[in-house]
């Protein structure tokens, strides 16, 4: 057996600890932070719930990272740590440690467990002897309990219902945290009582995903307006019924617009299937306390009064993300887009496109715009209408982006034949014609261009640097 294998004191000291239980919790407080995280661990996967209560209850850092341990949620673990926060010392108890500030049940934070005993001071290790605290010290303070959420309209599991009803009994204790907030349920009345728990400032992120009236949405604002750090907010399926009035319509937009001016830390917006966006784009944009970083809009119709507005807002002019997919832009005027991208080309990261049916003519207004974008590092075309001589235009366009790390091009109108249906050795061809114009310009590092989905199977036949990629479905004669 190598030296390196053998036991180290502390795991002998663990190993002795732990083998009867109810002689390890009184010597608790006879060690040094450094035996803590360790234990705990042991504790844990042995499932000694007395013992995760006395360490819990004199956990000498401010922070327990218990999400980390679980792959999955235990309630039994819960319940005793809950358990453990309970029985912390009060002001009159004497104590050695109440140091524990933040529960952690986010996934996160697997290298506390190896880490935090370097980060203890120097001088803690081997000190067995009990520090004495002030009563002051070792008052009782609030917890806060962080977790990421997902909020529906079915009774949440029994590890979240029990954590909640916990959190209810002890209002003036505990701050219920949420970094990311997702909200999947479809009536707002059936979560109220779950948001009313949660400390609204320390959200950061949330992202509606389910279909939401105009309604509902303005209903929620009264909680938005509340989120003071939030930095990301994603909307999906925004639909306005059709037994509101116009008037109404206006007030709801007005009533969630008006809550932009309280968000000061939002730089990332996102929305999807936002139905009520059209000719009001202006209204969210205006309302925006800072410039975002980050703006979203997929399956969206928007105006050309709409991109005029957005091309003209200061809130738009440091995007480093911008992404207009499967919006409709056929028929519109693109010169604000171009006005945009001017605007942005000294800090616009990711440009996609993505199914917005753009045209040749459309396109030539852009590209000396697109040329100027030097921080670009991807950009996405797929789903639009280039001719072969386009293409060659825009593959010279971006051959001094040299920052591009990601290309993604449509297979040129020549790859299909008169009624539309790839064909896949042409499509080759021309991509190799394409990539080779690049090439000779500077060396790119991920391209690929991509056909309309199939007809058949819904896939995309794909050219790659490395290899063509196509359906397994039959070619036409």
């Amino acid at each position: 057996m190598s030296t390196g294998s053998l036991p180290t004191l502390v795991d002998l000291a663990r190993k002795s600890l732990l083998q009867k239980e109810s002689l390890a919790i009184p010597a608790l407080e006879q060690l040094p932070p450094q035996m803590f995280p360790p234990l705990f661990e042991d504790a844990f996967t042995a499932r000694l719930k007395d013992t995760l209560k006395a360490l819990v209850r004199i956990w000498p850092f401010d922070t327990l990272p218990l999400g980390a341990l679980m792959k999955e949620p235990q309630l039994d673990i819960l319940k005793a740590v809950l358990d453990g926060l309970d029985m912390r010392p009060t002001r009159r108890s004497g104590c050695r440690r109440c140091k524990l500030r933040t529960l952690d049940l986010r996934s996160i934070h697997g290298a506390f467990w190896s880490a935090c005993v370097h980060a203890c001071p120097p001088g803690l290790v081997g000190r067995m002897q009990p520090v004495q605290h002030s009563p002051r010290m070792c008052a009782r303070s609030a917890v806060k309990v962080m977790a990421n959420l997902c909020l529906s309209d079915i009774m949440p599991n029994e590890f979240l219902a029990y954590l909640f009803q916990w959190v209810k009994k002890n209002p003036r204790t505990v701050h219920l945290c949420c970094r990311k907030l997702k909200i999947s349920a479809t009536f707002l009345y059936s979560i109220r009582k779950l948001l009313d728990l949660l400390e609204l400032g320390c959200i950061q992120e949330v992202n509606v995903r389910s279909t939401w009236h105009l309604s509902t949405l303005a209903k929620f604002t009264f909680y938005l307006g509340r989120m003071s750090n939030l930095q990301k907010l994603c909307l999906s399926h925004i639909c306005v019924s059709t037994d509101s009035s116009p008037e109404e319509q206006e007030e709801h937009i007005s009533h969630f617009t008006s809550q932009f001016l309280r968000l000061n830390r939002l730089r990332r917006l996102h929305m999807r299937g936002v139905s009520f966006l059209q000719d009001h784009l202006d209204r969210v944009l205006r309302c925006l306390s800072a410039p975002l970083e980050a703006l979203s809009i997929t399956n969206c119709v928007l105006s050309e009064a709409d991109l005029v507005h957005l091309s003209q807002c200061p809130n738009t002019d440091e995007l480093k993300h911008l992404y207009l997919s499967c919006v409709p832009l056929t028929s519109l005027r693109l010169e604000p887009l171009r006005v945009l991208l001017e605007t942005v080309a000294s800090t616009l990261r990711t440009l996609d496109f993505l199914d917005c049916e753009i045209t040749d003519s459309q396109l030539d207004a852009l590209l000396p715009a697109l040329s100027r974008c030097s921080q670009l590092t991807t950009c996405c075309f797929y789903g639009n209408k280039f001719s072969m001589e386009t293409m060659q235009g825009l593959m010279r366009h971006t051959g001094n982006l040299n920052k591009l790390r990601l290309e993604l091009y449509p297979a040129p109108l020549e790859s299909y034949n008169a009624q539309g249906v790839i064909q896949r050795a042409r499509f080759f061809e021309l991509c190799r014609d394409l990539l080779g114009i690049l090439k000779e310009i500077r060396e790119p590092q991920g391209v690929m261009f991509s056909t309309r989905p199939c007809r058949n199977c819904d896939k995309r036949v794909l050219y790659s640097m490395d290899m063509p990629y196509q359906c397994q479905c039959p070619e036409p004669a």
